[in-house]
């Protein structure tokens, strides 16, 4: 599983070896739960070409390779990020952290939800399925069950030196 923040600033290179620029954003269909591509930051004041599709991508390692890049007008990540979070009640959860992202096939699994940084600290942060979530205008709608709750505990690193010295 990988996150939003494992996709910037990795080299882009065409088919041909010539550099591109670097991953700048992700575009994503939230609907369907699909990243469907990569926003480029390229270093060419007139080139309006800053989109690769998923589907021209040849190779993603520690650089991708791609076919062709293209122009796009969809939903970045940068977009909907640090939005609020609200659930059935009309009670703020928090805001939209990360994504969860399939390596094999791009699809979201997931929300990365923080509710501050003291709750960030002490509780960790949330982990809220994509498919419980609905995008609106302002904010997410979270309709999922709170009898299930999954969540990235925070590190402790002094009671692992403890437990390492015993």
């Amino acid at each position: 599983m990988l996150k939003t923040r494992d996709f910037y600033l990795i080299k882009v290179y065409d088919i041909k070896g010539k550099y591109l620029g670097v991953i700048d954003d992700i575009a994503i269909d939230f609907y369907k739960g699909q990243v469907i591509g990569f926003f480029i930051s390229n270093f060419s004041l007139f080139s309006k070409k800053n989109y690769i599709d998923k589907k021209e991508i040849i190779s993603i390692n520690e650089v991708v390779i791609v076919n062709t890049m293209t122009h796009y007008n969809g939903l970045s990540f940068k977009e909907i990020k640090d939005m609020d979070i609200m659930d059935n009640n009309n009670t703020m959860r928090g805001v939209l952290e990360d994504l969860i992202i399939e390596k094999k096939d791009l699809s979201i699994k997931g929300i990365i939800m923080s509710s501050g940084i003291f709750d960030k600290m002490l509780k960790g942060k949330e982990i809220l399925l994509l498919k419980q979530c609905i995008l609106g205008e302002n904010f997410i709608l979270y309709s999922g069950n709170d009898a299930i709750r999954l969540q990235t505990l925070p590190h402790n690193i002094g009671e692992y030196d403890k437990l390492k010295q015993a």
